[in-house]
């Protein structure tokens, strides 16, 4: 047994190919149609923090 490697991980684990995945285009941010400042990409969306407040983040469940 291997020390080493964390628990659960075979050797056969260390050979694993991964692809390489290109590069993400980033888009320029649209203004906030409330304030006029740049929107952040917050949770898989735009959004504006300074409008939505504390009300906007990741779902927590």
């Amino acid at each position: 047994m291997n020390t080493a490697l964390p628990f659960g991980m075979d050797e056969e684990d260390l050979e694993l190919e991964l692809p390489v995945l290109p590069p993400r285009q980033a888009a320029v941010a649209p203004d906030c149609p409330f304030c006029g400042e740049p929107m952040t990409f917050i949770d898989a969306e735009w959004g504006c923090a300074d409008c939505n407040g504390e009300l906007i983040g990741p779902e927590t469940g």
